[in-house]
């Protein structure tokens, strides 16, 4: 998007808010190692693709056993996600094009009250979002990281 697009791209205030909503939902259940929780905020053929990875993870299933690698991965750490600058772009009455930029920090305790944080890495995230049932879901998410994080 560029700045002379900024007058077609805006979307109601309420809309904004409940994609605001949807996401700090997802990044609770994310940080909480969910899965399965986390795998239902995606459509059934919900496509995650990372710019450093070979292959998108496609459906539910798969993308439930990433986020438990990726629990195993980090074992004894605790991942705490935060995003900002979210743009928001209507497509259509049930579908939107979101972005926002996500820093994630890591405490290598169970709660946040020990431990010393660290500021771990720093991403943007291109969703394509759907409503379906009353709640927006994501279709296709596409991530990009910066610096030399694997």
């Amino acid at each position: 998007m560029n700045a002379h697009d900024l007058s077609t791209t805006l979307v109601p205030s309420d809309l904004y808010l409940e994609i605001q909503q949807f996401y700090a939902l997802q990044l609770k259940i994310l940080d909480r190692g969910d899965g399965e929780q986390w795998a239902r905020t995606f459509t059934e053929d919900g496509v995650f693709q990372a710019a450093d990875m070979p292959d998108p993870l496609v459906g539910r299933e798969i993308l439930v056993k990433a986020i438990e690698r990726q629990s195993a991965r980090h074992e004894g750490l605790v991942l705490r996600h935060w995003s900002g600058q979210l743009t928001v772009e209507r497509i259509d009455d049930d579908t939107v094009r979101a972005q926002s930029y996500v820093m994630v920090y890591v405490t290598p305790d169970r709660t946040l009250l020990s431990g010393e944080v660290h500021f771990r890495h720093h991403t943007l995230c291109e969703d394509e979002l759907v409503r379906a049932n009353g709640t927006w879901l994501v279709r296709k998410r596409f991530v990009e990281t910066d610096g030399e994080y694997k």
